[in-house]
This record gives structure tokens, sequence and C-alpha cells, in this order.
């Protein structure tokens, strides 16, 4: 009689076995076991049930997916990442000791070790808390004990060694930083994200975590016998917890997001400590973004706190996102919204713009008016050094509305590599002036209308050399040129911000009748914050230029170093072609800004003096919020009485030339 046929499940579990036994000395147990067998990490886990269950489910599918070792713990403050991390790591190693040969397995020949790295900024490897954790864990692990070398046994600082792995410091303030040529199959990087620590340092890690996950993919990638799938018994993870204001790797795991090697876990504690025995019963958070507070979506009725439904609806109309928080919690949410959503809900607090110049996105959009046209639609002109290239082509000087004898201002934040950095370029003027009443002090605090002046940036303009060439600097001085004697604008004053660099433009424009001098953006911070004052104030008018308002929204106001920058990268919201949204990691800048800003301080500083009364009696009334073409014109009214009538009218094409007395040719060619 013949014998029963094997089902499907036995013929994969047969050969999945001759593929361990293929590669394995000792068939490797499962992770459930190994957390709780004394013989593993039991005795550190209480058997296994010092583990929460949810790290327990989350650790089981790490073990098990090889094709995803990149692992992402974030979320709330004190929920064991780290450990679980830790926990994962030596899983990990177990079953690379459990391989007849590492090397082999991966195609490899044997030599040198396998890394184990730390990715931190602490000082030495011992000060790191993930390391001292995973020698606790092996210490404990008598089977670990078995294949490792106990080093210092006897001791303060016990350790174990193995032979075929290594333990490294990832952080730039030990010794040897760097992993060129290292051959990195587990590691960890946490303690990277404090608000304390320099951005420049974190990047460094972040740069270096990036260059090991690289290498990793290339040298212990494999595609399995089994599944036809990429994958590696190495595991990578990165532990952070949310901050106040926008982690910078926030931009790394938004990059990394849909990479199908990467898992992400993002645990409130209610969700990871079920020993708090919460009863189930919740309240309603809405969480804000970066213009519109959290808050908690409950009213006080007579019968007591109650869900706000009204509130509820409209939260979900406008699209906010709504966490359930255990009740038990309400107290501590209710006395610290900010902190809690941080520390116990594991939600970033987006709108907390601490360190934004601007704090709120709302006080740029009430100065762009709609009615005004951006005479430079190109985002970002690209040149080479040997480009005969008119720039004034670039601009239809039809948008510009503001009379053409008003005084202009220009700056330049000069840049002429193609290393990325892009050369910015604005020009502004006076176009009105604003009463406003103030408390005079030396008056005994009586109040007083002072005139304060209004300025519209005519346009922004953003200039990179494309890749491997050069910015020809004189053509943006003969566009300086151009628009004064050319196309006839009163270019009172032109700025750089780069003296040494930009010294030889001063001199040929100062000769030609345009004066011109250097101002630094960056040593005047000053400048920005004045700006940002004028803005609050809604004294500042212009187009809507995205990648201007892009560059203004995004930049941070350091205090501690007193200094007004852009970050490294940005978080943006890109619009697909369904009308969906999706994350997007974008280079930062303030090429255009510092041009636009610039200017905008030239025309503050020569603004000259407060109209006279007569002018103050005839613009009372002139600017009905409700029509748009009648302010314009008011405007242009208010300029002709600042500066009178020009001498002569404008060709309404740009080309009434006539600098033969004025600016001969061979000078022309010198621009």
């Amino acid at each position: 009689m013949a014998g029963r046929k094997p089902n499907r499940l036995e013929r994969i579990n047969t050969i999945l076995k001759a593929y361990v036994d293929a590669d394995y000395r000792e068939e490797p147990i499962p992770i459930g076991q190994f957390l709780s067998d004394p013989e593993y990490l039991g005795r550190v886990t209480g058997n296994g049930k010092t583990v929460y269950p949810y790290w327990k489910s989350i650790l089981s599918d790490i073990a098990i997916d090889d094709s995803r070792f990149l692992t992402v713990l974030t979320g709330a403050i004190g929920t064991g990442k780290t450990r679980t991390a830790v926990a994962a790591i030596c899983y990990g190693m177990y079953k690379v000791l459990c391989l007849k040969d590492p090397w082999e397995f991966y195609g490899k020949q044997a030599g040198g070790k396998i890394a184990v790295v730390f990715f931190n900024l602490t000082k030495s490897l011992s000060q790191g808390k993930g390391y001292n954790i995973l020698q606790s864990y092996l210490l404990s692990s008598p089977w670990f004990n078995r294949h490792g070398i106990i080093m210092n046994e006897k001791g303060a600082n016990p350790r174990i060694e193995f032979p075929v792995f290594e333990f490294k410091s990832g952080s730039p303030y030990a010794k040897g930083f760097g992993f060129v040529g290292e051959d990195v199959l587990f590691a960890i990087m946490d303690e990277v994200d404090s608000e304390m620590e320099s951005d420049k340092q974190k990047i460094r890690v972040l740069k270096a975590y990036e260059e090991a996950v690289s290498r990793l993919e290339s040298r212990f990638v494999r595609i399995a016998k089994y599944s036809g799938k990429r994958e590696t018994l190495g595991r990578f993870f990165l532990c952070a917890s949310k901050q106040e204001k926008a982690s910078f790797l926030n931009t790394f795991i938004v990059k990394m997001k849909n990479s199908p090697i990467i898992r992400i876990v993002d645990a409130a504690l209610w969700e990871v400590k079920t020993d708090l025995n919460f009863s189930g019963e919740t309240f309603p958070i809405m969480l804000g973004d970066l213009y519109t507070p959290s808050k908690i979506l409950c009213i006080e009725t007579e019968r007591g706190l109650e869900i706000d439904q009204v509130g509820m609806d409209k939260a979900v109309v406008d699209g906010f996102d709504i966490i359930q928080v255990p009740v038990e919690l309400l107290e501590r949410f209710q006395k610290d919204l900010v902190g809690n959503l941080r520390r116990l809900a594991g939600v970033s607090v987006n709108y907390l713009r601490k360190s934004k110049l601007f704090p709120s996105e709302k006080h740029l959009v009430d100065c762009y008016d709609p009615a005004k046209r951006d005479p430079v639609p190109m985002h970002t002109i690209e040149v080479g050094v040997n480009d005969n290239i008119d720039l004034a082509k670039y601009i239809d000087f039809s948008a510009i509305r503001i009379p053409r004898h008003v005084p202009r201002y220009i700056h330049v934040d000069i840049a002429y590599s193609g290393n990325g950095d892009a050369l910015g370029l604005g020009m502004s003027c006076v176009s009105g002036w604003s009463d406003r009443v103030i408390e005079d002090l030396k008056e005994g605090g009586n109040m007083k209308i002072v005139k304060l002046p209004i300025i519209e940036t005519d346009f922004g303009m953003r200039i990179k050399a494309r890749p491997n060439d050069e910015i020809n600097l004189s053509s943006v001085r003969k566009l300086i040129a151009d628009l004064k004697i050319v196309y006839k604008f009163n270019i009172r004053l032109a700025t750089y911000d780069y003296d040494a660099l930009s010294k030889e433009s001063q001199q040929i424009l100062n000769r030609i009748g345009i004066k011109s001098e250097h101002l630094s953006l960056d040593r005047d911070p000053s400048i920005y914050r004045g700006f940002r004052n004028l803005v609050v104030d809604k004294r500042w008018c212009c187009h809507r230029d995205e990648y201007l308002h892009f560059e203004l929204v995004n930049l941070e106001d350091d205090k501690e170093k007193n200094k007004i920058d852009h970050p490294d990268e940005v978080i943006d919201i890109e619009i697909l072609e369904d009308g969906s949204t999706q994350d997007v990691v974008v280079k930062g800048s303030k090429d255009e800004s510092d041009g636009v800003v610039g200017s905008v301080e030239n025309a503050l500083r020569n603004c000259g003096d407060v109209p006279s009364k007569d002018f103050t009696t005839k613009v009372k009334g002139s600017f009905p919020v409700q029509d748009k073409a009648r302010t314009i014109g008011s405007l242009l009214s208010i300029n002709k009485t600042l500066v009178g009538d020009p001498k002569r009218q404008e060709d309404p094409k740009g080309t009434d030339v006539d600098f033969k007395n004025i600016f001969d040719k061979s000078q022309r060619r010198k621009l």
C-alpha cells in the first residue's frame, strides 16, 4: 500500500529545511523562543515576560522578513525602541554565528570581520547606550558566552568579543570616524536627534549611516534561493523619538519611506504599554499643521466633558487627522497638549516653528497681490560662462506696474559655480506710505501718527550655472546697467553681498553712474528680521513667486548663532496627477530670497523724507480694499507725488533708448 503524499505545506517545509541544512551548521530557533529561553535572552527579559506584546509582534516581522532590513522605530518617548532594536541585532548575530561560513554564504572571500556599528554622538563606543545594552544582553546568554570570548571578566566593565564580529563607533567625535571599506552588517542609529546637538554633526552621522546602508545593499544582499527576493541577514535600525520641532531625521524617513527595504514603526505610549490598564474609553484630539494648532475636541456641558461633534465634523471636512487617546490621560493632555502629543502620542508637533523666521505662512500670503503678475515666470535660469546671454530678455517689463522713474534698488546674492549654489537678484522700490499710530514715550506716552514706507518688489531672479560650468558675472552687471540705460529704470543703488568677488562689478557700475556698494545679509541678521517685521506689518507687496515663497517660508532663525539660514533639506508637498499629495525632500536654499530681501532693505534705507501734509491729506481714503484697480491707480498717483513726473514719456515697449551722451559703445562692451 502506497504511503500518503505530503501536502503542499509539508513539501515547502522540506525544501526550506534542505536550504537551511545546506547553509547552517545549527538550525536557528524562532525569535519568540530566542527572547524567552534562558539559554539566549530569557535571563534579561524575564523569560520573555518583560517584552511587550506590541514589540514581540514587530520583532517577529523583523526576524522573518529578510527583504526589509532597514527599520525606523519612532513615536512616543520611553516605549523601549532602543532595547527592541538591540534584541533584533542580537538575533541577527545569532543567525550569522549559526552559519557554516558567513563569507561563503554571501559569495565573498574569507577575511576581515563583520562590523556591528553604533551611530551616535558620543565620544567613545563604551559611552553609547545601545552598545552597553547589547553587551549586557550578550553577556547574560550562555549560548553567546560559548561562542564568544569574555574580556575583562573580573573587571568593572566586562565585554564579549567574537572572532567574526567587531563593534565600531559611528560617532564623528570618535577616533577613526568613517566606514569606507568596512563590512557593516548590523547598525543602529540612536541618541542623534537631540536638539542640543550640532546640526553639522548630525548630518555627518546621517551621511555615514546612508553610506553604510548602500554598502550593505551592494555587499550583503543576495537573491534568496527559495523566494527569488533580494534578502540579507543584516539589520539596520534608526531609533528616534518625536521632537518639539521638525526632526532632521524626518527628511531621511521621507526619502526612504517608499523603498521596499524599509519598515516604519510609529508607536504611541498606550499602544505599547498595555500594562498601564487603560479602560478603553477615549477622547479625540485634532492634529494641527504648521499653521493650525492641535486641539482637544471636547466641550464642557452640564453633564460634564463631552465630545465636540461639530468640531469633529469640521476637522474631518478640513482634512485634519484625529487620534483617539485613553481618557485616563485627559488631564495630562489638558495641562500640556503640545508636550504630551510628542512624549505620549509620538506625534511631531509640526506647527511649532520656534526656529522659523516667519511664525506663519499666512503673513507672507497676505503680502502677495493677486493683481500683480510675475515679470520673471522662469523659476531658475540656467547659464554657462561662455553663453552670450541677455538676462533682460527673461523679464516681462509689462508686468512691472510702478513707473520706471520711481527710484529702484537692487541687491545681488552672488554665486558663480555649478556646485548647487545659485545667484539671486531682486529689485524693489517704495510704492507708497502707510499711517501708523505709535506711543511717543518722550512726550509722556501721547499717541502720534507716523508715516512708514510700503515696499513693492518688482521681481526676483534666480540664476544657476549648469553642472561643471560657471555663471558669467558680467552678464549680471550688464543686466543692471541695461535696466537703467536701456529700459530707463531709475536705479539708485545696486549692492552685492560678496565684497571681494563683486568688487570689479561695483567699480564698473559706479564708473557708469550707478551707485554700487557692499551689503551682507549673512553678517547682519537684523536685515531679515526687519523684513519679517515689514511682512507682518503688511508693508511689503509682491506677486506670488513660488520659489521665493518656498525659500522664505523655510528660513530658520538661529538665535544662539545669531544667524538666518535655510535648512539643508526641506520636506515639501508634491501634488500628484490624481489630486493626491505626497511628501518629497528638496534641497533648501535662500538665493533668491537674499536678492529680494537685500533690495527691500536698500529701499528702506534710502526711502528719504516722509511725504508732506498735503500729500497725506491727498492719500487718505485712496485704498479701498475691494477695488484692486483703483488701488493700483492710487499707487501710481502717489509715486508721482513722491518723486515728480518723469522728464519725458516712457516708451511702453521699453525700447526708447538714447544713451549717446550717457554711455558709449566701448563702455557697454566692457560690461
